[in-house]
């Protein structure tokens, strides 16, 4: 009877967090992204033309405007990290009060939507950069690397690449030297306008090394499985923070079962994916990439030790 009233006692935290994961997660994610987009359509442009209004109004320089938009920037977003009350219920659900006002922080909002939040981390200091940057005429990109979760932008100036990071307020003049001690993977420059349009800038900041993967199945070569790269560093720097190893690059795998991939010097994980509608097998190994080497790294997904997990398309 007791083992019965304990597997019960555990069982029903374990069921409630899987309908949460399921149905309400994804509920209230799909709700606060539609409420941002409505809000966009109905303000966005009255929003964006006021604050290019008040800040750049007066300037015609192209660096005086990046300067001006830049400046604003560290005066108006507080920082969702530096607001975090563990004890405050609301922010689970990304909900903060600043100065009397309930706003909501919303990954993958429009520009609109996160200067209504005054919410921003470095990927929205540099998304409304670059925004704001195009809305003036001037051509602008975003830059990130996916597997550290870090964002800035660059922007043209007399067809000269201008470099810089709105999150920290400053102007990149040494790429390389900006990438110092950073531990990144890749990186790459997105038209947030069009995101499809995606360029590897990894060049310009780091040195890298390749990574050539196959992967067999007995003797026979696995053709389109897919390939993913991630990056352990963030998890082992900032656990309190970082949960999870960051994606960095997913692939698939040719005809041949080879796959390869350029990356920056050091531990990465590398996951061979079978998927299925509600689990994965995932064949699993830590690798180091050295610079301006190649590194092999082979699966055989007939002896190499797998692992089922449920649910992982919510990574």
């Amino acid at each position: 009877m007791k083992v019965k009233k304990e597997i019960k006692k555990n069982l029903l935290p374990s069921i409630l967090g899987l309908l949460f994961g399921i149905i309400l997660l994804p509920l209230l994610l799909i709700t606060y992204q539609t409420v941002s987009y409505i809000f966009d359509i109905v303000y966005g442009e009255k929003i964006v033309n006021q604050i290019l209004n008040n800040i750049t109004s007066n300037l015609s320089d192209i660096d005086k405007i990046s300067l001006s938009i830049m400046n604003w920037e560290k005066e108006y977003f507080y920082n969702p990290y530096s607001l975090w009350n563990r004890n405050y219920t609301l922010q689970k659900y990304g909900i903060y009060k600043i100065n009397g006002s309930y706003r909501c922080f919303v990954r993958g909002s429009p520009v609109s939507w996160i200067i209504f939040s005054k919410l921003a981390n470095c990927e929205e200091y540099a998304k409304v950069f670059v925004y704001l940057m195009n809305k003036k005429g001037i051509k602008s990109r975003l830059v990130h690397a996916p597997g550290e979760d870090h964002a800035w932008a660059e922007y043209y100036s007399e067809d000269y690449k201008i470099v810089v990071d709105p999150s920290e307020n400053k102007t990149i003049l040494d790429k390389k030297k900006f990438a110092e001690g950073r531990n990144w993977s890749y990186i790459e420059s997105v038209d947030i306008f069009n995101i499809s349009n995606i360029n590897d800038v990894s060049d310009e900041y780091i040195e890298r090394g390749i990574l050539n993967i196959r992967v067999m199945s007995g003797n026979k070569s696995v053709e389109g499985v897919n390939v993913i790269i991630k990056s352990p560093y963030l998890m082992k720097v900032y656990p309190e923070r970082y949960k999870k190893s960051k994606i960095v690059l997913i692939n698939k795998t040719n005809k041949d079962g080879k796959v390869f991939f350029k990356l920056g010097e050091k531990e990465y994980i590398v996951e061979v994916r079978k998927s299925y509608f509600i689990f994965d097998i995932i064949f699993s190994k830590n690798v180091s990439v050295i610079s301006n080497k190649e590194i092999n790294c082979s699966f055989n997904l007939d002896k190499d030790k797998s692992e089922l997990r449920f649910l992982n398309w919510l990574d």
